[in-house]
C-alpha cells in the first residue's frame, strides 16, 4: 500500500504506518523545531503536492487540515494524488476539543502563574517549548498588549477568527460540507474515543481513563474516511 503522510513533523506516526507494512511518503511545510526525527519527512511549499495523479491508496492526516489557510487547494491535491480507488484519511479536532481547551486555557495560566510565584521550575514538553518559542516571537512582534490579550482570552487554534467560531469549524456537519463540496464522499466517520485538551493540564490521566471521560464529555477528534466522488 502506498501511503502519503501531510503534516508529518517528527514522522512518529509516519513510523508506525510503516512497520504495519505500507510504503509510506510523509510531508510537512518545515521541518520539526529541534527532537528526534522518527522518520524522513519532505518539505513542500504546503500548495503543490510534490506527486505525479493517481499514485497513493492512501492519503493522511492527523490535525492538519485546521491549519491550512487555501483548504481547497489542498483538497484538490489531495484528490488529484489519490488512485481511483483511494481512501483519504483524516482525524480532526472536534467541538468538544475546542470547548475543553477554551476552559484549560485559564486553567494552564493558573498552573503557569503559580510556578512563577512559587518559584519552581518545571520541565517543558518538546510541544510546550515550541509554543513558548512561538510566543516569544509574538510578544517580540506585537508587544505586551497581545500578551495580555492571550492571558484574558483563548485564541483560535487553526485559520479561524476565533476559539469561538471553531465550536461551529471543527463540526461534523461543516467538515462533511468541506468534503463533499471538494469531490469527496464519506466512506465513514467516528469519534476517536480519546479525549485531552491542547494544554495538558492534567498529564497524569490515564489512557483508560481518557476513554472512559470521553464517552462522557466527548472525544478531541473524529476520524472521516474518505474516497473520490463519482
Amino acid at each position: 500500500m502506498q501511503v502519503l503522510e501531510i503534516g508529518g513533523g517528527t514522522g512518529y506516526q509516519a513510523n508506525l504506518i510503516a512497520k504495519s507494512g505500507a510504503t509510506v511518503v510523509s510531508i510537512d511545510v518545515a521541518p520539526p523545531p529541534g527532537g528526534e526525527n522518527y522518520f524522513p519527512v519532505m518539505i513542500y511549499d504546503g500548495r503543490t503536492l510534490p506527486f505525479e495523479d493517481s499514485s497513493f491508496d492512501v492519503v493522511f492526516s492527523s490535525n492538519v487540515l485546521e491549519h491550512i489557510p487555501d483548504l481547497q487547494k489542498t483538497l484538490s491535491e489531495i484528490r488529484r494524488v489519490m488512485k481511483v480507488n483511494g481512501l483519504a484519511i483524516h482525524v480532526l479536532p472536534t467541538p468538544a476539543w475546542r470547548f475543553w481547551t477554551s476552559l484549560s486555557h485559564y486553567i494552564y495560566i493558573a498552573q503557569r502563574l503559580g510556578n512563577m510565584v512559587g518559584g519552581r521550575r518545571k520541565m517543558a514538553t518538546s510541544g510546550h517549548a515550541r509554543a513558548h518559542t512561538k510566543m516569544a516571537a509574538k510578544v517580540a512582534a506585537l508587544g505586551w498588549r497581545y500578551v495580555l490579550t492571550r492571558v484574558l482570552m483563548c485564541g483560535p487554534h487553526g485559520e479561524y477568527p476565533s476559539a469561538i467560531s471553531e465550536l461551529w469549524y471543527f463540526s461534523r456537519r461543516r467538515w462533511l460540507n468541506v468534503f463533499n463540496e471538494n469531490g469527496f464522499e464519506l466512506v465513514e466517520d467516528r469519534p476517536s474515543r480519546l479525549f485531552y485538551t491542547g494544554y495538558a493540564v492534567f498529564p497524569s490521566i490515564t489512557i483508560n481513563s481518557r476513554r472512559t471521560l470521553s464517552r462522557v464529555i466527548g472525544s478531541a477528534t473524529r476520524v472521516f474516511v474518505l474516497r473520490k466522488a463519482t
